[in-house]
């Protein structure tokens, strides 16, 4: 499962090979707030986050797997170039924190719960 989550970072992510998504997340994959389900949620996902930090990196933290379930503890880094969740560029670095659980099925990425540290967007805001 952890091998799994890697790639959900290293390769779609970090790297923007969305094609690794057809492979990692299953069909009921469906983010909070999002438009699309399955696969296509994590493309949308990555290519967002790419429109607004375009050399971003997610650099895991802390990796835990237990039962269905992995937790993640990420850092996520990047130059502000576009909208971010609302925030507006800067042109500066943004560093994002946080934490997300992940649910497996059938070894593949069912379900995703992220905890994100609202105190290092606030600090991304300020240095606008």
């Amino acid at each position: 499962m952890k091998d799994v989550i890697k790639r959900f970072y290293d390769e779609v992510l970090n790297a923007g090979d969305l094609d690794v998504a057809d492979e990692i997340v299953g069909s009921g994959f469906a983010p909070r707030g999002g438009q699309a389900t399955g696969p296509e949620a994590l493309k949308q996902t990555a290519r967002y986050l790419r429109s607004a930090l375009p050399d971003l990196r997610f650099d895991l933290e802390d990796l835990i797997a237990e039962g269905d379930r992995v937790a993640t503890r990420w850092t996520l880094r990047g130059t502000h170039e576009g909208d971010f969740f609302g925030f507006p560029p800067t042109g500066k670095p943004l560093e994002v924190r946080a934490c997300v659980i992940f649910r497996m099925e059938n070894g593949k990425v069912a379900e995703i719960w992220p905890v994100i540290d609202s105190s290092s967007l606030a600090g991304g805001r300020s240095g606008a």
